[in-house]
């Protein structure tokens, strides 16, 4: 079974020009949208999964690609093993 979370998405984040980002899973499908959206509209309900805060802290020098996919892999275990 393919990965829902993956490097792209955190790259994705970390690009974002909304500093209130955020990385959901809403019907299984990663995606990266406003913290707002998780309040109403179509990403009503989704699981929130990290904020572009919250990344940009874990890599306050930056991230290498390595370093991107380890996280990521590390993000979709842990969302498997909620039952996701």
């Amino acid at each position: 079974m393919p990965p829902v979370i993956r490097r792209e998405h955190l790259e994705r984040l970390l690009q974002s020009p909304d500093r209130d980002a955020v990385l959901v899973i809403s019907e299984g499908r990663a995606a990266v949208v406003p913290e707002a959206a998780t309040r109403g509209g179509e990403h009503e309900g989704a699981l929130l999964i990290t904020s572009r805060d919250a990344l940009i802290a874990e890599f306050d020098a930056g991230a290498n690609m390595e370093q991107l996919d380890q996280l990521a892999q590390r993000l979709d275990v842990a969302y498997r093993d909620m039952g996701g």
